[in-house]
């Protein structure tokens, strides 16, 4: 099949790289990559993949009154105990962690 398209896209350099080993250790560039996504696109009609949140690891669920009071106590033991962390500090490890 004859290439004659080009695409120009922005990512994130971090990501990019990160992609560009994780690619080069299986023998792809990032073109070969973005070939196979768009070819699976239109095989599967759509994404090949789900695409959604991952799952929350301490998330509580809460269905009624007395689970919420629990749940709010639970946490505020947390607080009184030291296990917290400055907001700002919470932000800069997720944007560091995610190349955001």
């Amino acid at each position: 099949m004859v290439k004659n398209e080009t695409l120009h896209i922005r990512v994130n350099e971090t990501i990019k790289a990160n992609a560009e080993k994780t690619l080069g250790a299986l023998g792809l560039s990032i073109s070969e990559a973005v070939n196979m996504l768009l070819h699976q696109i239109t095989l599967v009609g759509g994404l090949p993949f789900d695409v959604r949140m991952p799952p929350a690891p301490e998330r509580v669920i809460v269905r009624n009154n007395e689970e919420l009071y629990a749940a709010l106590d639970a946490g505020m033991a947390q607080i009184r105990e030291g296990k917290v962390v400055d907001a700002e500090v919470s932000l800069a490890q997720l944007r560091e962690k995610h190349g955001l």
